[in-house]
C-alpha cells in the first residue's frame, strides 16, 4: 500500500490518495475532518508542480565509485536538490535505482521542497553531527516507532546549513537511513512517519491561526480514549487555553512559524511570537512527538497557581489557622484535628529564638519555623513547607492525592510541560504546588512557600 509523502505545506484539502498503510487509517482520517472544519477558515496552495524538460545540470551528479552516491555525496546531492529546483528532475534521474527505489519521483520532490521551507536562504555548508547530537537523534526515532527500515541505529545525522537574508545563520538535520551494505538509500517508512507528522503539525496549527477550535479538540482527542467526562473536559479546556494564548501571543499563519527539527516522531517548530518589546523573546519552540499514532505538543505555557489551591483541608476542615504565606500551625489545633503526630522532630534552627521542625501524621508531612518540644508535643510556627499523600487532604479547588491527573490537567492544561509546577508570586513570597503523578493519577501534593530571596524570580516568564 502507498501513502504519498505530504512533506511540502500543509495537506491540500481532500487530496489524501485512496490507499492508506492500514495503521494510519484513523489518523487520516482525523486530518480530512479537521481538513474540513478549516476550509471556511483559510485557503491553502498545493505545492508547484516540477517539469522534468530541463537541460544538463552545470554540476556533476555522477558518484566518484561509478555504482553509488557514498554518504558526503548522498547529502550533497540533497543540498543540491534543495537549491536547485530546476534541475530536480536531473537530481532524481542520476540516483541510481539501488537507491530511490522505495519512493516515487514525486516523494522525491515533496520532501526536497519540505527540506526547503526549512532552509530558506542561501546553504553554506553541511557536515556530520557529532556522536552526541546523532544519538539523541536516533533515540528521537527508536522511540517513535518499532516498524521503521532501516532501524534508527544504522542512520547517521548529518547538519545542513543556511544563510538568511537577514545573515541569520540556521541549520537544520535530516538522517541518512542506509542498507544493509551501509549504503544510503531512501526509506518509504521514514518519510512517511516524518509526512505525517509533519500534516497533523500544520493542521494543529492552521487550527490555532483560523481559531477552528472544533479542529482543534479533534485533533487533540486523536487516537485518545476517553475514558471519563474529566478527560473530556480536560481536553476541552487545553483547546480554549491553547486558542486563548495563540491569539495573544503568537503570529498566526503560515509566515508564523518554521520546522527547525524533524525525525520520525519528533518535530521541533519555531514560532514568532507577537511582542517586540526591547530584550524580550521574539521565538518560542514547540517539541511535537508521535509514539503508536498519538500525537502530543509540548506547549510551555506558563502557569499561574490558584490562590485558592494555596488553602489546605483535611475532610472539608481547615488544615491551619490562615492561609497562604500566613498559614500557621498549632498543636493544640492539629492535635483536635488528627490526633497524636506519629513523630515531631527538629530540622534545624533559624535563629535564637526559633527553630526548623518536622511533624508527621499519616499522609500528611508539615515543615515549619517556630518553636517546637518534643517532649511534650507541642509545636506553633510558620508553615513553609507540606506534604501530601492521603485522599484526606485536599487543595482549595479539590485537588487530592489519588486523583486521575485529568482534574488535574482540568484545572491547569499546561502543568505537565512545566514540570507539574505551577506558581503563584506575590509581594515578597512566592509560593509553588507541585505534584508527583504516578500511573496518570497524583501521587502526591507538596506546597512550598518560600520568603524574600526567592521572591524577586519572575516565575511567569515561559
Amino acid at each position: 500500500m502507498r501513502l504519498k509523502v505530504t512533506l511540502v505545506g500543509i495537506i491540500t484539502r481532500n487530496r489524501y490518495h485512496k490507499r492508506f498503510h492500514a495503521g494510519w487509517l484513523q489518523l487520516a482520517a482525523l486530518i480530512l475532518v479537521a481538513a474540513c472544519l478549516l476550509t471556511a477558515c483559510t485557503s491553502l496552495s498545493p505545492p508547484s508542480e516540477l517539469t522534468a524538460e530541463n537541460s544538463d545540470a552545470p554540476f556533476l551528479l555522477r558518484p566518484q565509485n561509478e555504482k553509488y552516491f557514498r554518504e558526503d555525496e548522498w547529502v550533497r546531492l540533497i543540498t543540491l536538490a534543495i537549491t536547485q529546483i530546476e534541475y530536480r528532475s536531473n537530481i532524481w534521474e542520476a540516483i541510481p535505482s539501488s537507491q530511490r527505489g522505495e519512493i516515487s519521483q514525486a516523494e522525491f520532490f515533496r520532501y526536497v521542497s519540505f527540506l526547503a521551507e526549512c532552509l530558506p536562504g542561501s546553504i553554506s555548508s553541511y557536515y556530520r553531527a557529532t556522536d552526541e547530537e546523532s544519538e539523541l537523534m536516533r533515540s528521537y526515532a527508536a522511540k517513535s516507532e518499532k516498524q521503521l527500515t532501516p532501524k534508527p541505529g544504522g542512520a547517521s545525522i548529518w547538519w545542513i546549513k543556511a544563510r538568511t537574508s537577514d545573515l541569520r545563520e540556521i541549520k537544520f538535520s535530516i538522517p541518512v537511513t542506509m542498507d544493509e551494505a551501509g549504503i544510503p538509500c531512501f526509506s518509504k517508512s521514514w518519510l512517511q512517519k516524518q509526512a505525517l507528522l509533519y500534516d497533523y503539525v500544520v493542521l494543529y496549527l492552521d487550527a490555532l491561526a483560523t481559531g477552528s477550535q472544533q479542529a482543534l479538540t479533534a485533533l487533540l482527542r486523536h487516537n485518545t480514549e476517553i475514558r471519563t467526562e474529566t478527560q473530556r473536559s480536560a481536553i476541552d479546556r487545553r483547546a480554549g487555553d491553547l486558542s486563548s494564548y495563540y491569539s495573544d501571543q503568537v503570529v498566526s499563519g503560515k509566515g508564523g512559524y518554521r520546522c527547525v527539527e524533524m525525525i520520525p516522531g519528533r518535530a521541533v517548530f519555531e514560532e514568532q511570537l507577537l511582542s517586540a518589546d526591547a530584550g524580550t523573546v521574539k521565538t518560542r519552540n514547540v517539541v511535537f512527538t508521535e509514539t503508536d499514532g498519538r500525537f502530543r505538543a509540548d506547549e510551555k505555557i506558563p502557569q499561574i497557581l490558584n490562590p485558592d489551591d494555596t488553602i489546605l483541608s483535611c475532610n472539608g476542615e481547615p488544615l491551619f489557622d490562615q492561609a497562604g504565606m500566613k498559614a500557621q500551625i498549632k498543636s493544640e489545633t492539629m492535635v483536635e484535628l488528627l490526633g497524636i503526630p506519629l513523630s515531631l522532630e527538629i530540622a534545624g534552627a533559624e535563629n535564637a529564638d526559633s527553630r526548623l521542625f518536622r511533624v508527621t501524621w499519616p499522609g500528611l508531612i508539615v515543615e515549619a519555623v517556630g518553636t517546637c518540644e518534643p517532649s511534650s508535643l507541642t509545636f506553633e510556627g510558620e508553615v513553609h513547607q507540606v506534604f501530601l499523600s492521603y485522599s484526606i487532604f485536599e487543595t482549595g479547588s479539590g485537588l487530592r492525592p489519588g486523583d486521575s491527573v485529568h482534574e488535574l490537567y482540568l484545572r491547569y492544561p499546561f502543568v505537565r510541560e512545566n514540570g507539574y509546577l505551577v506558581h503563584l508570586q506575590e509581594e515578597g513570597a512566592v509560593m509553588t504546588l507541585a505534584f508527583q503523578v504516578e500511573s496518570d493519577y497524583i501521587a502526591r501534593i507538596t506546597l512550598i512557600f518560600e520568603l524574600t530571596q526567592a521572591a524577586g524570580r519572575d516565575l511567569d516568564k515561559p
